[in-house]
């Protein structure tokens, strides 16, 4: 056991050796020391051939080895143009050999992806989002959102607008990680505290709706997303939303052609119990884009619901339909559907409708039905179908055909397994015998028929019952809520009403006060003005007295001056 441990060990180091060493190949430089490059292009041809020979004889440990030579070179020459495709190409390479490699670990996987992310720029996005899916593969999440944020982040010039598809990816793929997230945080809660499990979830449900609700509005196909997205919106009750989200998911004529969208939107209705209208609505417009569709059936059973005979017919022809596609040729839930509306179309006189129907098609049916060969078959295989088929010839009225002989012929096989030798004893049974026992066939058969007439008449009624109590409790639904609704606003007219009345009492209030602040400041404008005229007069009766004053001290001094005018002259004259 040592040896064999030693053995292994010793092979274990070898290889990793042999991983590590590059194969040397001759060089041809040009005068500077430079590898030429026409011995890039030659070295790169061989190395890559050889890789090529080693992958396809499943040589993994002598392929690691070119590779690793081949990446060397790739580094060391970037002054080189190399083609557009040369880093997607071995990147792939790469990925290949490491997947079937014995001793490659999650390491080697993380160092030749970070290692081609650099070399090959114009696949940067891609190869974080293969990453991310190796990682998720392997169980780690979180480095698998980390890989995610670098590919979202990253920008290097022209080379990361190019890739805005590829990073429009990533950032779907980070929002339905957080969904990952909220779906475990959901599940792993249950038992906890209730106000700190649902802070938490709703943390996860925040950073997830806020992504996917921005990529899904994008034109495109974006399935998982949608479904995770409402998958989140049905678990907080917003039926609006997600019904929103699904209509123009399938609606939206800016978006590609998608019949899931319709499948979706149909579960979704079915799910929150939609009237039949709606859900007849939704299958049509699915069968317009995929008329083999396996909800075709639904559609059926829910137009045979209506009882309306425009819908009876429009059953007719999508049974009629489905079983032209091969994939549904021997389907016994199909069979059955086409045999009980043209049993229901018959029992209300539209057997003309039937007829123009199976005119239209009777030359391809035969053939694609109702030969010999595929009698063989379904006798092998499924009896019961060959009965169905049988029923639905009878229904018909196709009496004189080969297929339905074969089949009377099998079901006597099948009356009589158990004894030996039925076709030889056959042979000596008296006519009156073989009559007997045919007569005995057909009465059985048509007490069937007429069992199976009553149970679908017993089936319809139930049906329009059925049908009649959901219109009325729906009804009922419909007037409970309007008076809900007309109560909620008498109650808000009432409030507003209030709020009315309230608020004109305040505006009154503040116009009065307003009014009186107006009057006083009026008031204090008027005596302010009353003082002014006061203070004026004052100044102005001052003002006369200081003029009186002056006249007279001028008047008196003029006088003096006549005076001594006068003495002058009675000096003079004294002298």
């Amino acid at each position: 056991m040592d040896d064999i441990e030693d053995d292994f060990l010793e092979d274990e180091r070898t290889h990793r050796e042999l991983l590590k060493s590059p194969v040397n190949l001759q060089e041809w430089t040009d005068d500077k020391g430079v590898p030429t490059e026409i011995f890039f292009l030659k070295s790169n041809r061989k190395c890559l051939k050889r890789i090529r020979d080693a992958m396809l004889l499943h040589n993994w440990q002598e392929a690691a080895l070119y590779y690793n030579s081949y990446i060397q070179a790739l580094e060391a020459r970037n002054s080189i143009k190399v083609h557009p495709t040369a880093s997607e190409i071995t990147w792939r390479i790469g990925t290949e050999i490491l997947r079937h490699l014995p001793n490659a670990t999650a390491e080697d996987f993380n160092a030749v992806n970070e290692q081609l992310k650099n070399n090959g720029v114009k696949n940067f996005s891609t190869i974080c989002l293969e990453h991310c899916f190796h990682l998720l593969l392997n169980g780690q999440m979180e480095e698998a959102k980390r890989q995610l944020s670098v590919g979202e982040s990253w920008r290097y010039g022209n080379f990361s607008i190019a890739q805005g598809d590829t990073k429009k990816l990533i950032r779907a793929y980070s929002g339905f990680l957080d969904y990952l997230n909220w779906c475990e945080k959901k599940s792993s809660t249950a038992g906890t505290d209730e106000a700190s499990r649902n802070h938490e979830m709703h943390s996860y449900f925040r950073y997830a709706s806020v992504t996917l609700k921005d990529i899904i509005s994008q034109p495109g196909i974006w399935d998982p997303f949608v479904l995770s997205y409402i998958n989140m919106l049905e678990f907080y009750n917003d039926e609006d939303g997600a019904l929103q989200i699904l209509e123009n998911y399938a609606y939206n004529k800016d978006f590609p052609i998608n019949p899931n969208a319709h499948v979706y939107l149909y579960q979704f209705l079915k799910r929150h119990n939609a009237p039949d209208d709606r859900l007849i609505g939704s299958l049509r417009v699915l069968r317009s884009f995929v008329p083999s569709h396996e909800l075709m059936l639904d559609l059926c059973s829910l137009l045979l619901g209506t009882s309306l005979m425009s819908d009876l017919e429009e059953a007719l022809i999508i049974s009629m339909d489905l079983l032209e596609f091969s994939s549904w040729k021997n389907d016994m839930k199909a069979w059955s559907c086409l045999l009980n509306i043209i049993k229901l179309l018959k029992r209300k006189k539209r057997k003309k409708i039937v007829l123009k129907e199976w005119e239209a098609r009777r030359s391809l049916w035969f053939s694609f039905h109702f030969r010999i060969r595929f009698a063989r078959i379904d006798m092998m295989e499924n009896i019961n179908l060959l009965q169905i088929k049988d029923d639905v010839l009878k229904v018909l009225s196709e009496h004189f055909l080969e297929y339905r002989r074969y089949a009377a012929s099998i079901n006597t096989i099948a009356e009589t397994k158990t004894k030996a030798c039925p076709f030889r004893r056959s042979k000596y049974m008296s006519r009156k015998k073989r009559e007997e026992l045919e007569k005995k066939k057909i009465e059985e058969h048509e007490k069937r028929m007429e069992e199976e007439e009553k149970r679908m008449e017993k089936e319809v009624k139930r049906l329009e019952k059925k049908k009649m109590e959901k219109i009325k409790k729906m009804k009922e639904k419909k007037r409970l809520e309007k008076k809900e609704k007309m109560k909620e606003k008498m109650k808000e007219k009432k409030k507003m009403e209030k709020k009315k009345k309230r608020l004109e009492n305040k505006e009154k209030i503040k116009e009065k006060k307003r009014l009186e602040k107006k009057e006083k400041m009026k008031e204090k404008k008027r005596l302010e003005k009353k003082e002014k005229m006061k203070e004026k007069k004052k100044m102005e009766k001052k003002k006369k007295k200081k003029m009186e004053k002056e006249k007279l001290i001028e008047t008196e001094e003029e006088d003096v001056e006549k005076k001594m005018k006068k003495k002058t002259k009675k000096s003079k004259y004294i002298l």
